[in-house]
């Protein structure tokens, strides 16, 4: 029987050609961008979902109500992982989680690689697959040291790596340490990245420090006692703040902070491991909002409904040209069960096929579509036996929804009226009329949300920061301790060369570099009993003249002035806003003291204000300060003149190469680094446009297939028309109003939807660009010349075909 049903429904689809390979296209094209977007969102939510005790795994971070909202740091001092362990009941493991740089040498051979230092508990706490060496305790001694699989096979090829001795740079100081085990590489899924690790109590300022809690420079992650809440923890940590007295009431009042629920200026939450990813704050560069994963399912779902509806659309209209056939099965005994099944074959025919083609189509398109999303999807995860359950039934699921109504309503006409001929497929139906009018409604959503999402990208990315950056190349370093002396070499080598206009260096990248570094210092203080917060930046000579910033009063820093370098005083550059913060106008001159341990601050110069993140954050007070012995900077900065752009790169670099030959970062222009900023936002637009493209072309597949379909049933009222000389415009406009109609209703309904949810996207961002007038009219004429085109295309062939033939058809 199944075998009958399959068999009919294989001839009839083959008969049927044109149909079935629109419905065949425009599944295909909604199963491909699903299947790649659900691979998109299962990676994002795979997460750190590896880990053996990831239900109990917290990190921590301080929290605030600052005058403009939560404020949020997931920063703490050397104090912080041991007291949550030994002080909170609820906490039964602890480590740090720091950055120390990082670069391994063994014989000559050396490797770079980024180096975290953590506590003993941290293999306890994580699952990352020991593959050599100590698997129980690898870091159970100071001196111990565990590398990835990468660097152990660029140090020691196909040999042994465990129990090398080693020296590794640790916050820019060469140590010797033991290797005492060998990981398999950190999954890209995972939150924590690292090459290397080591224990924390080698850094060169924990001896010093092991008992400061206001110097804030690691993350924390915390594991939970079995049935231990974070409430319950959290309530310890209450504590554990008041016992050390961590919360500055008096500095936070000052600033106008507000008291939490409990009636704190200042507390520590824990965010579950499973949701660290999902944070903006605590999840890094690799974050991602949930919005933006929820905004991928509803495109996908979007894409789908529309081929669904063709597909819905298409069969019903076609269920009436088929109403002979039907009351023929019936009246020779097919009862309303075989005819929904033998319907509903065809259908899932349709699906079969079209799956299959999307999941060639979606190994082919794979590539491209990671290179666009920076994903490291694969398309083996669709051969895992829970996927390929989900997409067969799902699959079944969408066959049996679009392919049973059509089954439904043709299984339910009357043998007498289906004989008789009084069967035949309205002209103005509700159902199809309602569907059409959805998938423009869709459409021109998609095509608004485009517009006025590249609009914001192209804001945020033109938008002034004030500096220059086209001509700005900044160059990441790995040994930062010798920065000046390497700018000062660079100068030399680079004196003879008219392009290079200026060098200077920097503790803080400009955007996000080759490195994909970020990082940001910020200082709080009294004055006059005021609290004041400023964001400090380390900077080398020619700094200003670098980034092109004229100061609005003083000078720029300069060897002219030896005590610009001095350390009994602190010479410093502050911009407008915290000259205002201090309660001064634009002049110089002006000493206080941050602090009474600290040396003497003087002011030799203001600057306007500058964005040194992105504008996702205001240009807050900032003070600059030059390098000081000890210090260190993390980034070069070159002027260049940008005639050969490319010219000057290489330039830059091959000198660059000469300083530090094992380097493997590249430099980047300021514009490129700026341009990172905002990759979530370039991302998102390219989504929207390819799926506004997706969504047209296949609303006007259906449309095409519908109006073909009624030109067809209307051939003698054309012919007739044509007979009584009306000629091909009229005939033609007279059959695409219809449809026109749908379209202006399509748009109408899609107006307010987008005007609303786009103006709260944009309520997101501090710097926004305006939901201009002109955006709705411009779709509305878009949408409506596309569904002109393709219903003109249709109705136009009808209208110039001969009437003769047409009023010959029974």
């Amino acid at each position: 029987m199944i075998k009958n049903y399959l068999l009919t429904a294989w001839r009839r689809l083959v008969r049927d050609k044109l149909n079935a390979f629109i419905l065949v296209i425009g599944l295909t094209v909604a199963f491909t961008c699903c299947i790649l977007l659900f691979l998109m969102v299962r990676y994002e939510y795979s997460y750190d979902g590896w880990h053996e005790h990831g239900d109990r795994l917290y990190e921590a971070y301080e929290r605030n109500e600052s005058p403009t909202g939560e404020r949020r740091g997931e920063s703490f001092g050397f104090p912080a992982a041991p007291a949550m362990k030994a002080e909170i009941p609820q906490i039964v493991r602890s480590s740090a989680f720091m950055s120390a740089g990082g670069a391994i040498r063994y014989r000559g051979k050396e490797v770079y690689q980024r180096l975290m230092l953590v506590d003993a508990d941290f293999f306890s706490m994580f699952s990352f697959p020991v593959v050599g060496g100590d698997g129980v305790s690898p870091l159970g001694e100071s001196d111990h040291v565990v590398i990835n699989q990468t660097i152990a096979t660029a140090l020691f090829d196909k040999g042994e790596a465990v129990g090398k001795h080693v020296l590794v740079k640790v916050s820019g100081i060469w140590k010797a340490f033991t290797i005492s085990a060998v990981l398999r590489d950190v999954p890209a899924n995972s939150s924590l990245q690292f090459g290397m690790l080591a224990r924390i109590e080698v850094h060169k300022d924990y001896p010093a420090q092991k008992d400061d809690w206001g110097d804030h420079h690691h993350r924390v992650y915390v594991q939970l006692a079995p049935g231990a809440t974070p409430r319950q923890a959290e309530e310890g940590l209450r504590q554990m703040i008041l016992r050390h007295n961590l919360g500055d009431s008096d500095f936070l009042k000052s600033q106008g902070y507000l008291r939490d629920n409990h009636g704190d200026y200042v507390s520590i939450r824990l965010e579950p491991m499973s949701e660290v990813h999902f944070d903006a704050v605590l999840g890094g560069r690799s974050a991602i909002d949930k919005t933006y994963l929820y905004t991928m399912i509803l495109i996908a779902v979007v894409v789908m409904v529309i081929a669904c509806f063709n597909f819905v659309n298409l069969n019903v209209a076609r269920s009436f040209t088929r109403a002979r056939e039907v009351g023929v099965r019936k009246t020779i005994g097919a009862g309303r069960r075989d005819i929904y099944l033998q319907l509903w074959s065809e259908s899932l025919i349709l699906f079969i096929i079209a799956l299959f083609l999307a999941i060639i189509s979606s190994s082919l398109t794979l590539r491209p579509f990671n290179d666009l999303f920076t994903e490291k999807l694969r398309l083996s995860s669709l051969l895992e036996p829970g996927v390929i359950l989900a997409i067969g039934a799902t699959a079944i699921v969408i066959s049996f929804l679009a392919g049973g109504y059509p089954g439904w309503l043709v299984s339910r006409f009357h043998v007498v009226e289906v004989l008789k001929g009084k069967i035949s497929m309205k002209r103005n139906s509700l159902l199809r009329s309602g569907l059409i009018t959805f998938q423009f409604v869709m459409a021109a959503a998609l095509i608004c949300a485009t517009i006025v999402i590249f609009r914001q990208f192209e804001h945020l990315r033109t938008a002034s920061l004030g500096f220059e950056q086209e001509s700005v190349i900044s160059i990441p370093v790995q040994d930062n301790d010798k920065i000046p002396q390497d700018v000062r070499r660079m100068r030399l080598l680079l004196a003879s060369h008219p392009e290079v206009e200026a060098i200077s260096a920097s503790s803080v990248n400009i955007g996000i570099g080759e490195d994909k570094a970020r990082s940001k210092w910020s200082r709080g203080f009294f004055f006059h009993g005021k609290g004041m917060n400023t964001t400090r930046l380390s900077v080398d000579y020619d700094f200003l003249k670098v980034m092109g910033i004229a100061p609005v009063a003083g000078r720029d820093f300069s060897s002219a002035y030896p005590s610009d370098t001095a350390t009994d005083a602190e010479n410093v550059i502050i911009n407008q806003s915290m000259a205002r913060q201090l309660g001064i106008k634009d002049e110089t001159g002006f000493s206080f003291y941050p602090d009474s341990s600290e040396p003497k601050w003087n002011i030799i110069g203001i600057v306007p204000d500058f964005h040194l993140y992105s504008l996702y954050e205001t240009a807050g007070p900032m003070t600059i300060s030059m390098v000081k012995p000890g210090m260190s900077l993390n980034y070069i900065l070159v002027k260049v003149r940008t005639g050969n752009p490319s010219a000057a790169m290489r330039l830059v670099q091959a000198v660059f190469r000469k300083l530090e030959p094992d380097n493997p970062v590249n430099g980047s222009f300021l514009t490129e680094n700026v341009q990172r900023w905002y990759e979530k936002e370039q991302r998102l637009a390219d989504i929207f446009f390819t799926a506004a493209i997706i969504a047209i072309l296949l609303s006007c597949l259906g449309l095409f297939a519908i109006v073909s379909l009624i030109m067809e049933q209307r051939r003698k009222e054309i012919g007739i028309r044509k007979v009584l000389g009306a000629s091909v415009a009229s005939i033609a406009g007279l059959l695409s109003m219809e449809f026109i109609g749908m379209v202006l209703v399509a748009f109408l309904i899609a107006i307010p939807l987008t005007w609303y949810f786009l103006r709260r996207w944009l309520d997101n961002f501090l710097y926004k660009t305006t939901i201009a007038w002109w955006i709705f009219p411009v779709t509305g004429v878009l949408v409506v010349l596309i569904a002109l085109l393709t219903v003109g295309l249709r109705t136009v062939r009808a209208a110039l075909g001969n009437p003769v033939s047409a009023l010959r058809i029974d």
